[in-house]
């Protein structure tokens, strides 16, 4: 049995809470397939199938996002992040982006607006569905995501978003 990296290999077995599979005929192959973790990202014409990743790449690729989505309906699934307090009624619907590799993940997400946000615990999975929308965040009209309907879900398989490609 090879093990080259013992270290990367030990903490891709923490991070994904799997058996690292060590590569014996082959010294150059990844120790552990890191993109079987996590879904693409790619062009999603369909709006009920886009990921966060999918749904930020397309809103900060024009010029006035509060003049195009609203309206438009959302169904995502993320875990609740709150990283810094924010606005009141809100958290950030998020997933962890692979933009290298496991150990440099970041999370990033939508906004999701509804009175009983403080109900929601920190690194809850949810799926959420609903439109998008604005209010007011000091101020400053903000887009967010309406829910008309929020589930709990257990943790997804592939709880990574694919930022590289």
């Amino acid at each position: 049995m090879v093990t080259r990296f013992p270290l990367w290999q030990n903490l891709a077995q923490w991070v994904t809470g799997t058996q690292a599979k060590i590569a014996e005929a082959d010294e150059n192959k990844a120790a552990i397939d890191i993109w079987s973790y996590a879904e693409p990202a790619g062009e999603e014409p369909d709006p009920l199938k886009r990921n966060v990743l999918q749904w930020r790449r397309l809103i900060t690729s024009v010029r006035e996002p509060l003049d195009i989505f609203p309206g438009q309906p959302v169904d995502i699934v993320g875990f609740v992040h709150r990283q810094f307090p924010g606005a009141p009624n809100q958290f950030v619907l998020a997933r962890r982006i692979i933009r290298c590799c496991l150990a440099d993940t970041v999370p990033l997400g939508l906004a999701i607006h509804i009175d009983t946000a403080d109900d929601f615990e920190n690194d809850t999975w949810l799926q959420v569905q609903g439109v998008f929308g604005t209010v007011d965040v000091r101020n400053r009209p903000t887009l967010v995501v309406i829910p008309k309907q929020i589930q709990s879900i257990p943790e997804p398989k592939k709880a990574y978003i694919n930022g590289v490609f």
